[in-house]
């Protein structure tokens, strides 16, 4: 971008504030392609919880830990349902979420919910790399990994009956569709797939090609559309995929992340 590179010319000059800029620019990229993760979020844990979070009082709704807390004790209670109904078939650890109510913000108290919630977490299968320090959410010095850790928790609530956020969808919508093409099938017994909303596929099509017009990178990669939610990317086939209507997300990695490309 025209900025980014006004910014490099700053930094071989040797320029003092160039530094500054630069974190500044990076830190601002950063935190607008997290909005769309902490918006998703902050839907998902309100239904669940019947509370109002949004996105921009998220970190500050959990700080205390004590949603954090609440959120563990409601999937625990789901998961033990799954598994008494037969509904689920691994094993749930049991055990309760010890939780201080009245714990305020930094206090003693809101880093022994925090880590209560990371301690459960641990035991209930989130991975290790996406946990974070208790400070990390207390003090807010781990937003970003605060948000990795939540939305894997999503994703394993969803096994147990519990509705996912948009995005979680939207990969487990993606997972499906390449398991559709990796799979080999006769010709009688390939199905027509579903159509979806015309508006939709037109709308993704046309914020793609907006944004790649409008992309002022000295090396442009060539894309193009290879199918209905798929699209060639300097030779590389992605998915692509409209988050709430307004988030243009990019599924990279071979772990079936996604990222925000766009926010409009």
């Amino acid at each position: 971008m025209t900025e980014m590179m006004e910014i490099d010319q700053n930094i071989q000059s040797g320029s003092p504030d160039s530094s500054l800029a630069m974190t500044q620019e990076i830190a601002a990229s950063a935190e607008s392609a997290l909005a769309p993760l902490r918006e998703d979020l902050a839907e998902w844990m309100s239904k669940l919880l019947d509370v109002e979070i949004t996105a921009d009082n998220f970190y500050d709704s959990l700080c205390t830990g004590v949603l954090p807390c609440k959120l563990a004790q409601k999937i625990q209670s789901k998961a033990e349902e799954c598994k008494e109904n037969g509904a689920a078939k691994v094993d749930i650890p049991k055990r309760k979420i010890k939780c201080r109510q009245n714990a305020s913000p930094g206090s003693f108290f809101a880093r022994d919910n925090t880590a209560n919630f990371l301690s459960w977490c641990k035991d209930f299968g989130v991975p290790e790399a996406c946990l974070f320090e208790s400070e990390g959410l207390v003090l807010l010095k781990q937003p970003k990994d605060v948000l990795v850790c939540v939305y894997e928790l999503a994703r394993i609530a969803s096994k147990f009956g519990i509705e996912p956020p948009g995005l979680v969808k939207l990969e487990t919508e993606i997972e499906i569709e390449e398991e559709a093409i990796e799979r080999p099938v006769s010709v009688s017994a390939a199905k027509t797939p579903k159509k979806r909303p015309k508006t939709a596929a037109e709308r993704l099509d046309q914020e793609v090609k907006r944004i790649s017009s409008e992309c002022k990178c000295e090396e442009k990669f060539d894309i193009r559309k290879v199918s209905e939610g798929r699209y060639s990317v300097g030779g590389k086939v992605v998915f692509v995929r409209m988050l709430k209507g307004k988030h243009v997300m990019v599924r990279v990695g071979e772990i079936g992340r996604a990222s925000c490309r766009e926010r409009v």
